[in-house]
Protein backbone atom coordinates (compact mmCIF):
# COMPACT_ATOMS: atom_id res chain seq x y z
CA UNK A 1 0.00 0.00 0.00
CA UNK A 2 1.20 3.64 -0.50
CA UNK A 3 -0.20 6.77 -1.63
CA UNK A 4 -2.92 7.48 -3.98
CA UNK A 5 -1.71 8.40 -7.13
CA UNK A 6 -2.61 12.56 -6.74
CA UNK A 7 -1.24 12.55 -3.01
CA UNK A 8 1.73 11.24 -4.51
CA UNK A 9 2.33 13.39 -7.16
CA UNK A 10 1.01 16.71 -4.63
CA UNK A 11 3.72 15.40 -2.28
CA UNK A 12 6.57 15.48 -4.96
CA UNK A 13 5.82 18.71 -6.37
CA UNK A 14 6.16 19.95 -1.94
CA UNK A 15 9.72 18.58 -1.29
CA UNK A 16 12.65 21.32 -1.30
CA UNK A 17 15.81 20.54 -0.69
CA UNK A 18 18.92 22.39 1.11
CA UNK A 19 22.39 21.68 0.31
CA UNK A 20 24.74 23.01 3.60
CA UNK A 21 27.97 24.06 1.58
CA UNK A 22 28.75 27.14 3.61
CA UNK A 23 31.58 25.16 6.10
CA UNK A 24 35.42 26.19 5.64
CA UNK A 25 36.69 23.01 5.86
CA UNK A 26 39.97 23.77 7.91
CA UNK A 27 40.60 20.29 9.46
CA UNK A 28 41.23 19.47 5.91
CA UNK A 29 43.46 22.58 4.76
CA UNK A 30 46.61 20.30 4.90
CA UNK A 31 45.52 18.25 2.04
CA UNK A 32 43.63 21.06 0.25
CA UNK A 33 46.83 23.46 0.15
CA UNK A 34 48.82 19.92 -1.38
CA UNK A 35 46.10 19.47 -4.06
CA UNK A 36 45.41 23.15 -5.04
CA UNK A 37 47.82 25.46 -3.19
CA UNK A 38 45.16 27.12 -1.22
CA UNK A 39 43.25 26.59 1.69
CA UNK A 40 40.60 25.75 -0.52
CA UNK A 41 37.06 24.52 1.54
CA UNK A 42 36.72 21.15 0.58
CA UNK A 43 33.08 21.12 -0.65
CA UNK A 44 35.02 22.92 -3.66
CA UNK A 45 37.07 19.99 -4.09
CA UNK A 46 37.26 16.99 -6.35
CA UNK A 47 39.15 14.42 -4.41
CA UNK A 48 37.80 11.43 -5.91
CA UNK A 49 38.16 12.71 -9.70
CA UNK A 50 34.97 14.05 -11.99
CA UNK A 51 32.83 16.37 -9.77
CA UNK A 52 34.01 17.99 -6.55
CA UNK A 53 31.94 17.34 -3.29
CA UNK A 54 29.43 19.89 -3.92
CA UNK A 55 28.66 18.22 -7.40
CA UNK A 56 28.62 15.20 -6.01
CA UNK A 57 25.73 15.97 -3.79
CA UNK A 58 23.60 17.84 -6.32
CA UNK A 59 23.67 14.67 -8.41
CA UNK A 60 22.72 12.82 -5.66
CA UNK A 61 19.94 15.02 -4.34
CA UNK A 62 18.58 15.11 -8.14
CA UNK A 63 17.41 12.10 -7.95
CA UNK A 64 14.89 12.92 -5.33
CA UNK A 65 13.84 16.38 -5.53
CA UNK A 66 13.84 18.37 -8.99
CA UNK A 67 16.53 21.11 -9.14
CA UNK A 68 14.10 23.79 -9.28
CA UNK A 69 13.27 22.63 -5.68
CA UNK A 70 16.69 22.80 -4.26
CA UNK A 71 18.52 25.50 -2.33
CA UNK A 72 22.60 26.08 -1.66
CA UNK A 73 23.45 27.70 1.31
CA UNK A 74 26.61 29.31 0.97
CA UNK A 75 29.03 31.68 2.38
CA UNK A 76 30.06 34.91 0.30
CA UNK A 77 33.29 34.89 0.98
CA UNK A 78 33.14 31.17 -1.16
CA UNK A 79 31.75 33.51 -4.02
CA UNK A 80 34.84 32.41 -6.06
CA UNK A 81 34.63 28.96 -5.99
CA UNK A 82 31.01 28.74 -6.53
CA UNK A 83 29.84 31.07 -8.58
CA UNK A 84 30.96 28.75 -11.67
CA UNK A 85 29.95 25.76 -10.27
CA UNK A 86 25.94 27.09 -9.67
CA UNK A 87 25.90 29.04 -12.50
CA UNK A 88 22.85 27.32 -14.25
CA UNK A 89 20.95 28.00 -10.36
CA UNK A 90 18.31 30.57 -10.28
CA UNK A 91 20.19 32.87 -8.28
CA UNK A 92 16.96 32.72 -5.41
CA UNK A 93 17.90 29.43 -4.64
CA UNK A 94 21.02 30.24 -3.76
CA UNK A 95 21.00 31.65 -0.45
CA UNK A 96 24.45 33.84 0.58
CA UNK A 97 25.32 34.26 4.36
CA UNK A 98 27.72 37.14 5.06
CA UNK A 99 29.59 36.00 7.26
CA UNK A 100 29.35 32.19 9.16
CA UNK A 101 26.82 32.47 11.60
CA UNK A 102 26.66 28.42 12.34
CA UNK A 103 24.28 26.08 11.08
CA UNK A 104 21.30 27.21 12.84
CA UNK A 105 21.32 30.20 11.35
CA UNK A 106 21.42 29.01 7.87
CA UNK A 107 18.62 26.18 8.38
CA UNK A 108 16.71 29.35 9.52
CA UNK A 109 17.15 31.24 6.67
CA UNK A 110 16.54 28.54 4.40
CA UNK A 111 13.15 27.45 6.34
CA UNK A 112 12.25 31.42 5.92
CA UNK A 113 12.66 31.37 2.05
CA UNK A 114 10.72 28.20 1.37
CA UNK A 115 7.96 29.02 3.55
CA UNK A 116 7.63 31.83 2.01
CA UNK A 117 7.11 30.03 -1.47
CA UNK A 118 4.73 26.95 0.08
CA UNK A 119 4.47 26.59 4.30
CA UNK A 120 3.06 23.42 3.61
CA UNK A 121 6.14 22.24 2.44
CA UNK A 122 8.20 19.16 3.20
CA UNK A 123 12.25 20.17 3.62
CA UNK A 124 15.48 18.06 3.29
CA UNK A 125 18.97 19.51 4.66
CA UNK A 126 21.99 17.76 3.10
CA UNK A 127 25.76 18.51 4.13
CA UNK A 128 28.04 18.60 1.13
CA UNK A 129 30.57 16.85 2.58
CA UNK A 130 29.08 13.71 2.93
CA UNK A 131 30.24 10.48 0.83
CA UNK A 132 28.12 7.10 0.35
CA UNK A 133 29.46 3.24 -0.90
CA UNK A 134 25.85 3.17 -1.92
CA UNK A 135 24.04 5.72 -3.42
CA UNK A 136 21.46 4.71 -4.04
CA UNK A 137 20.21 3.03 -1.29
CA UNK A 138 21.15 6.74 0.16
CA UNK A 139 18.42 8.45 -2.11
CA UNK A 140 16.01 5.28 -1.52
CA UNK A 141 16.10 6.01 2.11
CA UNK A 142 16.03 9.59 1.16
CA UNK A 143 12.65 9.00 -0.43
CA UNK A 144 11.32 7.47 2.23
CA UNK A 145 12.59 10.12 4.61
CA UNK A 146 10.12 12.53 2.55
CA UNK A 147 7.38 10.07 2.27
CA UNK A 148 7.35 9.34 6.21
CA UNK A 149 7.73 13.00 7.03
CA UNK A 150 4.55 13.66 5.00
CA UNK A 151 2.52 10.63 6.87
CA UNK A 152 4.35 12.26 10.27
CA UNK A 153 3.66 15.52 9.87
CA UNK A 154 4.92 16.91 13.58
CA UNK A 155 8.16 14.96 13.44
CA UNK A 156 11.56 16.06 12.05
CA UNK A 157 13.68 12.76 10.88
CA UNK A 158 16.95 12.49 11.00
CA UNK A 159 18.83 9.51 9.20
CA UNK A 160 21.00 7.59 11.49
CA UNK A 161 23.86 5.81 9.76
CA UNK A 162 24.68 2.02 11.14
CA UNK A 163 27.77 2.56 12.66
CA UNK A 164 30.94 0.67 11.66
CA UNK A 165 33.42 0.66 14.43
CA UNK A 166 33.25 2.97 18.01
CA UNK A 167 34.01 6.21 16.30
CA UNK A 168 34.86 9.42 18.74
CA UNK A 169 34.81 11.77 16.09
CA UNK A 170 31.39 11.54 14.93
CA UNK A 171 27.52 12.68 16.81
CA UNK A 172 25.37 9.28 17.68
CA UNK A 173 21.81 8.92 18.36
CA UNK A 174 20.63 6.64 20.73
CA UNK A 175 17.16 5.45 19.28
CA UNK A 176 13.99 4.62 21.54
CA UNK A 177 11.03 2.67 20.64
CA UNK A 178 9.91 2.30 17.26
CA UNK A 179 7.33 4.24 15.67
CA UNK A 180 4.30 2.54 14.29
CA UNK A 181 3.66 3.07 10.66
CA UNK A 182 7.52 3.77 10.55
CA UNK A 183 8.73 0.58 8.65
CA UNK A 184 9.69 0.81 4.51
CA UNK A 185 6.76 3.23 2.56
CA UNK A 186 5.41 3.90 6.21
CA UNK A 187 3.02 1.58 5.89
CA UNK A 188 4.22 -2.36 6.18
CA UNK A 189 3.23 -4.35 8.59
CA UNK A 190 3.66 -8.31 9.20
CA UNK A 191 1.64 -11.32 8.67
CA UNK A 192 -0.49 -10.70 12.43
CA UNK A 193 -0.69 -6.88 11.20
CA UNK A 194 1.90 -5.48 13.46
CA UNK A 195 4.15 -2.87 12.21
CA UNK A 196 7.42 -4.06 11.27
CA UNK A 197 10.88 -2.65 13.21
CA UNK A 198 13.53 -3.77 10.44
CA UNK A 199 16.62 -2.35 9.53
CA UNK A 200 14.29 0.07 7.72
CA UNK A 201 12.44 1.30 11.07
CA UNK A 202 11.51 4.58 12.56
CA UNK A 203 12.58 5.28 16.16
CA UNK A 204 11.82 7.98 19.02
CA UNK A 205 15.10 9.78 20.13
CA UNK A 206 15.69 9.01 23.60
CA UNK A 207 19.31 11.41 23.03
CA UNK A 208 22.39 12.53 21.24
CA UNK A 209 25.88 12.08 22.20
CA UNK A 210 28.40 13.93 20.75
CA UNK A 211 31.75 12.84 19.92
CA UNK A 212 31.76 10.07 22.97
CA UNK A 213 35.06 8.78 25.07
CA UNK A 214 36.28 5.75 23.14
CA UNK A 215 34.84 3.49 25.94
CA UNK A 216 31.54 5.00 25.37
CA UNK A 217 31.33 4.90 21.67
CA UNK A 218 31.87 1.02 21.95
CA UNK A 219 29.01 1.12 24.69
CA UNK A 220 26.63 3.14 21.91
CA UNK A 221 28.11 0.21 18.94
CA UNK A 222 26.90 -2.44 21.66
CA UNK A 223 23.60 -0.88 22.63
CA UNK A 224 23.18 -0.51 18.27
CA UNK A 225 23.14 3.63 18.62
CA UNK A 226 23.24 5.04 15.36
CA UNK A 227 26.06 7.98 13.70
CA UNK A 228 24.17 11.11 13.45
CA UNK A 229 24.82 11.99 9.61
CA UNK A 230 22.69 15.27 10.28
CA UNK A 231 20.59 14.80 7.13
CA UNK A 232 17.27 15.38 8.31
CA UNK A 233 13.82 15.98 6.66
CA UNK A 234 10.68 17.11 8.12
CA UNK A 235 7.86 19.49 7.29
CA UNK A 236 8.30 23.28 7.41
CA UNK A 237 6.23 24.07 10.10
CA UNK A 238 7.57 21.07 12.17
CA UNK A 239 11.64 22.69 11.89
CA UNK A 240 9.91 26.34 12.20
CA UNK A 241 8.34 24.87 15.39
CA UNK A 242 11.37 23.42 16.75
CA UNK A 243 13.17 26.39 15.94
CA UNK A 244 10.23 28.22 18.10
CA UNK A 245 10.38 25.93 21.04
CA UNK A 246 14.56 25.51 21.40
CA UNK A 247 15.11 29.47 20.75
CA UNK A 248 13.24 32.00 23.07
CA UNK A 249 12.30 35.12 21.44
CA UNK A 250 15.06 37.42 21.07
CA UNK A 251 17.79 34.83 21.97
CA UNK A 252 20.52 34.78 18.81
CA UNK A 253 19.86 31.91 16.49
CA UNK A 254 23.44 31.84 15.65
CA UNK A 255 25.42 28.53 16.67
CA UNK A 256 25.16 24.60 15.99
CA UNK A 257 21.95 23.00 14.94
CA UNK A 258 22.52 19.83 16.62
CA UNK A 259 23.15 21.35 20.07
CA UNK A 260 21.11 24.39 20.16
CA UNK A 261 17.83 22.55 18.83
CA UNK A 262 18.22 18.92 18.11
CA UNK A 263 19.29 18.35 21.70
CA UNK A 264 17.14 20.25 23.28
CA UNK A 265 14.04 18.44 21.83
CA UNK A 266 14.52 15.14 21.58
CA UNK A 267 10.42 14.49 21.53
CA UNK A 268 10.04 16.13 18.47
CA UNK A 269 12.19 14.24 16.53
CA UNK A 270 12.10 10.53 14.90
CA UNK A 271 15.18 8.69 13.45
CA UNK A 272 15.19 6.28 10.64
CA UNK A 273 17.84 3.85 10.57
CA UNK A 274 20.16 3.31 7.53
CA UNK A 275 21.65 0.24 6.38
CA UNK A 276 24.76 -0.71 4.26
CA UNK A 277 24.55 2.60 2.67
CA UNK A 278 28.59 3.17 3.95
CA UNK A 279 28.60 6.94 4.67
CA UNK A 280 31.73 8.69 5.94
CA UNK A 281 31.54 12.47 6.88
CA UNK A 282 34.54 13.39 5.10
CA UNK A 283 35.97 15.80 7.91
CA UNK A 284 40.03 14.71 8.16
CA UNK A 285 42.48 13.36 5.90
CA UNK A 286 42.31 10.28 6.85
CA UNK A 287 39.04 9.91 5.98
CA UNK A 288 39.10 11.24 2.72
CA UNK A 289 41.67 8.81 1.63
CA UNK A 290 39.99 5.71 3.22
CA UNK A 291 36.74 6.88 0.85
CA UNK A 292 39.58 6.73 -1.97
CA UNK A 293 39.98 3.31 -1.67
CA UNK A 294 43.54 3.65 -0.73
CA UNK A 295 47.09 6.44 -1.61
CA UNK A 296 46.84 8.01 -4.74
CA UNK A 297 43.36 7.98 -5.65
CA UNK A 298 42.66 11.54 -4.21
CA UNK A 299 45.98 13.38 -5.77
CA UNK A 300 47.76 13.18 -2.40
CA UNK A 301 50.09 10.59 -0.87
CA UNK A 302 48.38 8.82 2.89
CA UNK A 303 51.17 10.95 4.25
CA UNK A 304 49.34 13.99 3.45
CA UNK A 305 47.57 14.57 7.03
Amino acid sequence: MGFPEDEARENALRRWAVILAGGSGKRLHSLTRRMYGEDRPKQFCSFFGGRTLLGNTRARIARVIAPERTMYAMMKDHAGYYRQELAGVESANVLVQPTDRGTTAAIAYSLAQIAAVDDNATAGFFPADHHFTDESAFTSAVDRAYSLAHLHSDKVLLLGAQPERPEVEYGWIEPGAAIPGGSRDGLSRDREGRDRTGSDAMFRVNRFWEKPSLDAARGLLDRGCLWNTFVMVGRVRAFLDLLRKAIPAGTPVFGDFSKQVLSALPDRLAVLRLDNVGWSDLGTPERVMAAAGGAGRAGVPMTAA
